[in-house]
């Protein structure tokens, strides 16, 4: 696709340290997951865990790798880590086994570990495929270049799109709670803007990654303080831990990639600074793990109040200790008896983590009956009729109706499994969905997938012609997205959801703000 050239990377002394010594965190943690539990059956998933996530992390952790192919990479090390490293390390740190409130712990981890050699395989083909960087380029001068998405928006730009975004996001959620609107054009247009409420958050990284080498960028802090107090209203008010903590990690996943691709040096002060913070973020992630608590207890009356009134409800539990310490009593009760999500016990890193979720997925596809897996099949083929547009849908399939078909793969597998009712959203797994409506043939599915979002995230990345590479803003917007949902989502219907219709829709409306923004000024 492009050449390598030699860059200087003043940060190759500490990334190789960071690097294995990350390498040895993941495997002091897999040893102490045997003096946490011994059984067997939590020394196999620790193990395999530990083992290919050792492996796949110091691949995909090679500053060489992340800087040619930026994307794609970090879409194999999100699926390692979402699906599976961070249970590991998070309960290692908890002095939990692995496999605590789990179902079927070595089904779960051991179609974990094939998958997971699969994408680095796939990867790795990927990287060495001339046809592969030939589509890839393709794209990138046929589609995304004459769209305008590798010219660096202003700052003026990012604020907008961000303050259109937030907008989008409070508008659409907030005081909405089971509302449907289906077939709402201009609804789902103005929702899809809500992921650009990150866009202002990347001013002060835009100059080491966005922007040409040596163009710098004012940077306004104390605005910035003011739209993070911002965001974390609206994530209150929609009651939604996602909402802060997406913005957050995408702005710590960029600032990572500078400093792994040397864009942002990392001097003696810097060095002291981030020690300094390494060592105060037990501080904040407490208070945003009470303040996530909270809002899992203000959830109860989110639809009978006001979005106001939801913050101040939020706001007033997260000073009521009482209240947070029965909550985490009662979910250690509930640990101990029937189905709950229970695992991590940080209510805001449990956004982080899907192996509860697939673990419990993949235990309702053990159990279903030949019946329910031939129900399975017509319902994951309903779900992609559904994706559709609603006049398309009503001539090719008249019988589907999107509302009466609104629920996820996890309610649909624990209704066939329990008889439980519908439309609880329950947390599904694309995972356990492929193997159960497609059998072993779901690997090659997943290879489409894997190499689709392969060829798609590194078209969002380019090259100067001195040999920098650049990631567009798109591609930091998105980030966070193609990290967690790269190769795996809520059902393989979402996943191709997310090829066809989410992406295509999120780059036309960021070619679209780009270019109407551009003469509006902020007052």
């Amino acid at each position: 696709m492009r050449t390598m050239p030699q860059q200087r990377r003043g940060n190759s002394r500490f990334v190789a340290k960071a690097r294995w010594g990350t390498a040895f965190l993941i495997l002091l943690c897999t040893m102490l997951q045997l003096a946490i539990s011994p059984d067997m059956t939590n020394a196999f998933c620790a193990g395999t865990a530990g083992l290919i996530g050792t492996w796949a992390f110091t691949y995909c952790a090679d500053p060489r790798r992340i800087e040619r192919f930026t994307i794609s990479t970090l879409v194999v090390l999100g699926f390692q880590v979402h699906s599976s490293l961070a249970a590991l390390i998070v309960q290692t740190s908890a002095w939990k086994p692995i496999t605590f409130n789990l179902d079927a712990p070595v089904a779960t981890f051991s179609v974990l570990a094939l998958l997971q050699i699969w994408a680095v395989a796939l990867h790795w083909f990927y990287a060495q495929s001339r046809v592969m960087q030939v589509a890839t380029t393709a794209i990138c001068q046929r589609i995304f270049a004459p769209l305008g998405l590798y010219r660096s928006p202003t700052n003026r730009q990012l604020w907008w799109m961000g303050l259109l975004g937030s907008f989008a996001s409070w508008y659409t959620n907030a005081d909405r709670w089971g509302e449907d609107n289906f077939g709402d054009i201009a609804f789902k247009l103005l929702a899809g803007l809500s992921q650009f409420s990150v866009a202002p958050l990347l001013i002060p990284i835009a100059s080491y990654l966005i922007d040409p080498p040596d163009q710098k960028r004012s940077v306004n802090w104390l605005a910035l303080t003011a739209y993070c107090a911002l965001t974390l209203y609206i994530a209150l008010a929609r009651n939604s831990r996602g909402v802060f903590a997406v913005n957050v990690l995408t702005v710590l996943i960029c600032l990572a990639i500078t400093v792994m691709i040397g864009r942002f040096i990392l001097t003696r002060r810097r060095v002291i600074w981030l020690a300094v913070a390494v060592l105060l973020s037990p501080v904040p992630a407490g208070i945003l793990s009470d303040l996530a608590t909270a809002m899992v207890i203000a959830r109860d009356d989110r639809s009978d109040i006001s979005s106001q009134d939801l913050v101040f409800s939020t706001i007033g539990t997260y000073f009521d200790e009482q209240a947070l310490q029965s909550r985490r009593e009662t979910d250690r009760i509930l640990a101990e008896g029937s189905y709950n999500e229970i695992y991590v016990d940080n209510p805001l890193l449990a956004r982080f983590g899907a192996t509860k979720y697939i673990d419990h997925n993949i235990a309702l596809g053990l159990s279903l009956s030949q019946a329910g897996e031939l129900l399975a099949r017509e319902n994951a083929l309903n779900q992609l009729l559904l994706l559709l547009p609603t006049p398309a849908l009503n001539f090719f399939a008249p019988e589907l109706d999107k509302s009466g078909n609104a629920f996820s793969s996890g309610d649909y597998y624990n209704f066939l499994v329990t008889g439980d009712e519908l439309g609880g959203y329950r947390t599904g797994s694309s995972i356990a969905d492929g193997f159960v409506v497609l059998g072993a043939f779901y690997v090659v599915v997943f290879a489409i997938f894997a190499l689709a979002n392969f060829i798609l995230g590194d078209a969002l990345t380019i090259r100067t012609r001195d040999g920098h590479v650049l990631l567009s803003a798109l591609a930091c917007i998105c980030i966070t997205r193609f990290f967690m949902n790269g190769l795996m989502d809520e059902s393989i219907a979402v996943q191709a959801g997310n090829l066809v219709r989410a992406l295509p829709q999120t780059v036309l409306l960021y070619a679209l703000m780009f270019r109407l923004t551009r003469g509006v000024k902020l007052r």
